[in-house]
């Protein structure tokens, strides 16, 4: 199933040129922690505790079904007087905290218009979810139907139909600015060498237009959350939310004007997050229901929610130009980027993040770039597995390909000839620390056999080769913390905030600890994302938590380590430095007294034995505490360069090969190869499966995933009946599916790692494009590649259409 290449690691924690074989723990690929616990139905989601509070409410939600209204009379009479409902809200409620909500607006049921079909209007807590939905029915809402703009060219225009934010640019709580027109929320600008000088000295240039859709995380859980008000007026939340300390609850808290002392988070298991549940849509609902009733209240999304009320990916309209000299170098490139942000209310949508794909892997001496984001009538967006990199990278990976037939050149040759090498300036200025793209190129190219023809059949279907390569940026996100208790029984318990989507964090942490102390990974154990009890963290996204959290788990081990070390001198008459501690002993050097077991190192309690101040006592374990901020960003100059606009980059290469058939338009997908830049796998399985998924995902980005509305600016495919996700059908056979593990050490990540979900997706639609031109002859330039489309552009060059 899986072939590895490369594979170097640093010295001390860092892994330098030592291979995982080196190592005892980190670099092995254990069996994931919390995998018993899931398969035997006894792991805990936000719906699982709904037993436990007799009282508990239910929260629902009635939604506007027009794209863009005003609220003329809305009457709640009838809802409020069913028996057991316990509240009724309107966004016209007092108890709303608007003044800090800008971002996170569409928690709450809409003040005077509803800006996407899909926002709340209304919403209930009653006893059962039948009284909640029934009460639903019982509200008589009476609308004014206003223009609605679904198209971002369109609405971005001087004077466009519809205003989706009056107030745009002028929050309050916000930097005040003037928007450059009324529904553009930001822009970023990076000019570097001289673009128009570049075409001029270019052989050949091309320019093109690539359109990505919008498309839908679909997690297997859907947004949850339980809040229970305590005897202090305080409450407690169990949610599947992420960042329980740096996203949950600092919005709580500021939100409703609650002290940090009052407000206690705690994340559950997820089932899936891809980015979905970085923004709190649920939980500021479910507080301001259960401070209202002083109940416990849960809020649970239906599917057709997730689609229509949370957040999407953002779909992204890139124009490219791109000049290379004959023997393929390329010399200049201008991107202008359009970032459709639908009715997120947020001002800093500027599209810089999702430009940052078009800079982190190629040379480019002369290049332009402007970025925006845009609102339109359409649902709100959010992160989503590779923040926008996959949606511009879907248009520099298919120029690349066209660029290479122009100049008759090898995909890969072109490829390699202008891949970043490490020491080297990207665009922004910074400067390369690591970057395995070349490794994953060639292996993804290997596997599959790129430069062998397809064997073709008669009939309708014909087969072709792609392949592609991208990268992602990874963003310094603040700090992380980490405590480490060593037990007087010589287990170690490990203390951590970050969140657990799903990816095996808790196993990755288990593993770093094991690998510290020397022990296995059954003598540690996990604690983790309770703010009553787990130190801060911000939250994880962008491929962070193996770098940040495991560096700052690294100190907290050294920190605990050095105090057992101690101790064991003190004991043994010797220097600290004469100590090591592994396999569960204080190992010393140059006593009598070679060896100490760690739970020897505690004293117990003497009622008629002095308690000396220094030294370890049982019942009181120690505590290694870590600290790890990355270094932060610096701020750009006026043509949008920096030397650290973003902390380091990982990499991917996908090649396919694939069966297009002429008649319908359908592609198959029949073999596939992705390769990844993690840095070091501190567990190659789970690196193996987190690139199985990413490509699983990416087939359905490439393939058929895509949000559709009617003439009223309604989502008509929002469920899985309608929205078509890959299922195993979709998939190739295990044997012609290749995970490939390319790594290049980051010099501070540790042991070497960095991370590698978001990459994953990157490369695949572009290879695929690749691969579908090469059967049939024809370019697809908009996602998805559906059957339709294809169909078309096979019609089309035939003359059939």
């Amino acid at each position: 199933m899986s072939r590895e290449t490369g594979g170097t690691c640093g010295p001390g924690a860092r892994a330098g040129e030592r291979g995982r074989e080196a190592f005892s723990s980190v670099g092995k690929s254990i069996p994931r922690v919390d995998a018993l616990a899931k398969v035997l139905g006894k792991a805990k989601y936000p719906q699982d505790l709904h037993r436990n509070f007799p009282d508990l409410l239910h929260v629902k939600v009635l939604r506007s079904p027009h794209a863009h209204a005003r609220i003329e009379t809305i009457d709640i009479s009838g809802a409020k007087n069913l028996t057991g409902v316990h509240a009724v809200l309107t966004g016209r409620d007092k108890d709303i905290p608007w003044m800090y909500v800008r971002a996170d607006v569409y928690a709450f049921p809409a003040k005077e218009e509803v800006i996407w079909a899909g926002q709340g209007v209304a919403a209930v807590a009653a006893e059962t979810p039948e009284i909640a939905r029934q009460a639903l029915e019982a509200i008589q809402v009476k609308y004014r139907v206003l223009p609605h703009v679904l198209d971002v060219e369109a609405a971005m225009k001087a004077a466009p139909v519809s205003v989706i934010d009056p107030d745009l640019g002028r929050y309050e709580e916000g930097v005040q600015y003037k928007p450059a027109a009324p529904n553009v929320g930001g822009s970023y600008r990076l000019r570097t060498g001289d673009v128009e000088k570049g075409f001029a000295e270019a052989d050949v240039v091309l320019e093109n237009r690539f359109y990505a859709s919008r498309i839908s995380h679909s997690q297997l859980e859907r947004a949850s959350c339980v809040v229970q008000v305590e005897n202090d007026g305080g409450i407690t939340m169990w949610t599947n939310g992420c960042g329980v300390h740096g996203v949950i609850k600092s919005l709580i808290c500021r939100m409703f004007r609650l002290p940090q002392s009052k407000v206690r988070i705690i994340q559950t298991y997820q089932g899936g997050s891809f980015g979905n549940r970085l923004i709190p849509y649920v939980e500021p609902l479910a507080v301001l229901m259960a401070l209202r009733t002083r109940r416990a209240v849960e809020v649970t999304f239906s599917r057709r929610e997730m689609f229509t009320a949370g957040p999407s990916n953002w779909p992204v309209t890139t124009f490219i130009k791109t000049g290379a000299k004959k023997d393929g170098t390329i010399v200049a490139q201008q991107i202008r980027l359009i970032k459709d942000t639908g009715a997120t209310l947020n001002s800093q949508s500027t599209g810089r993040m999702t430009g940052s794909g078009a800079v982190c892997v190629y040379r480019i001496p002369n290049f332009a770039m402007d970025t925006c984001g845009v609102n339109t009538n359409t649902p709100p967006v959010g992160p989503y597995r590779g923040l926008g990199c996959p949606q511009v990278e879907w248009a520099v990976e298919s120029q690349i390909d066209m660029l290479a037939e122009a100049l008759g050149m090898d995909p890969v040759e072109i490829r390699k000839k202008n891949v970043l090498r490490k020491g080297e300036r990207n665009a922004y200025g910074e400067t390369i620390t690591s970057i395995g793209a070349i490794q994953c190129l060639e292996a993804v190219a290997a596997a599959i056999r790129l430069d062998e023809p397809c064997p073709q059949e008669s009939g309708p279907w014909a087969r072709g080769k792609g392949i592609a390569l991208g990268g992602k940026q990874n963003t310094p996100l603040g700090r992380s913390e980490v405590e480490v208790l060593v037990h007087s029984d010589g287990f170690v318990e490990v203390l951590y905030s970050t969140d657990e989507n799903g990816m095996g964090s808790e196993t990755v942490m288990a593993q770093i600890a094991a690998e510290q102390f020397k022990i296995s990974v059954e003598q540690v154990t996990i604690t983790r994302a309770d703010t009553a009890v787990t130190p801060y963290d911000n939250y994880s996204a962008s491929s962070r938590t193996t770098y940040n959290t495991g560096n700052a788990l690294v100190i907290a081990c050294q920190d605990a380590i050095r105090q057992l070390r101690e101790q064991a001198a003190r004991i043994a008459g010797v220097a600290a430095d004469k100590v090591e501690v592994r396999n569960g002993k204080a190992v010393i050097t140059g006593s009598n007294l070679t060896e100490i077991r760690i739970p020897d190192l505690f004293g117990s309690f003497q009622m008629f034995g002095g308690q000396q101040q220094w030294g370890l006592k049982k019942g009181t374990p120690v505590r290694g505490k870590g600290v790890f901020a990355p270094a932060p960003s610096v701020m750009w100059d006026d043509n949008g360069r920096t030397p650290r606009m973003w902390n380091w980059f990982q990499y991917s290469a996908c090649a396919v090969e694939v069966a297009v058939n002429r008649e319908t338009g359908r592609v198959k997908v029949l073999r596939a190869a992705s390769a990844s830049d993690m840095g070091f796998p501190i567990n190659p399985k789970m690196c193996e499966g987190q690139i199985e998924g990413g490509v699983c995902m990416s087939l359905g980005f490439s393939l058929n995933e895509e949000y559709l509305y009617d003439d009223q600016g309604v989502t008509v495919n929002a469920g899985f009946m309608d929205y078509r996700i890959p299922t195993t059908l979709e998939m190739p056979s295990r044997g012609d599916f290749q995970a490939i593990l390319a790594p290049d050490p980051l010099p501070d990540g540790p042991y070497g790692a960095k991370g590698v979900a978001e990459s994953v997706t990157i490369p695949v639609a572009p290879a695929i494009g690749a691969a579908v031109y090469n059967a049939v002859g024809v370019r697809p330039k908009r996602l998805p590649m559906n059957a339709e489309r294809i169909l078309q552009l096979i019609q089309a060059k035939t003359g059939e259409a």
